[in-house]
């Protein structure tokens, strides 16, 4: 593939992930769901073009997501997890399957603690409610944030199944379809 295409596909993965961080800015409840699916473009632009315009697009789109939208969640879990993590996910494949969870399971711990310390201390977003009214955990605060933690490294497990889902998809069904536009 050409130099140009390479950029151009670069830019249009960029703009089409800004707009799904909007629609994932603009209906709070889509934040998780927008970030996931600019992952899927992140995982379309390494499987076509590499990694060094993969890096690219990650890092423009978490810049324009965080100048654009720098009060909403999505651009947050984006530049910490789902941007980085099909690149990440690429390479922690390579190495030998026994340490596929272990490293995983690390990275997943360091960037879910960065993305609550990120979001709560320099962007004031609060990603832990301090008005529960629910009567058990009113009490319990700490008890309720430690199982949210728990649940949420069970669900970027649940997230690197779906990613590898839909790699496995794409290689069966659109690459060959694909494949011709990217000559």
């Amino acid at each position: 593939m050409k130099q140009t295409k390479k950029i151009t596909l670069s830019s249009m993965a960029c703009a089409l992930g800004v707009a799904f961080m909007a629609l994932g800015a603009f209906v709070e409840v889509l934040d998780l769901t927008a970030a996931a699916l600019c992952s899927l473009i992140m995982m379309f632009v390494f499987i076509e073009i590499g990694s060094p315009y993969t890096f690219f697009v990650w890092i423009v789109t978490s810049v324009l997501g965080l100048v654009f939208f720098p009060h909403s969640l999505v651009s947050v879990t984006y530049f910490l997890i789902f941007g980085i993590y099909p690149i990440l996910k690429a390479y922690i494949e390579k190495l030998k399957r026994v340490f596929w969870i272990p490293v995983k399971l690390v990275y997943f711990l360091i960037a879910s603690a960065a993305m609550i310390a990120v979001s709560e201390l320099v962007f004031g977003i609060p990603f832990f409610t301090d008005d529960l009214n629910i009567p058990f955990f009113e009490s319990n605060q700490m008890l309720f944030r430690i199982k949210i933690f728990v649940l949420l490294i069970a669900a970027t497990f649940v997230y690197d199944i779906f990613l590898t889902v839909m790699a496995r998809s794409y290689f069966a069904v659109l690459r060959d379809r694909i494949k011709q536009f990217l000559k």
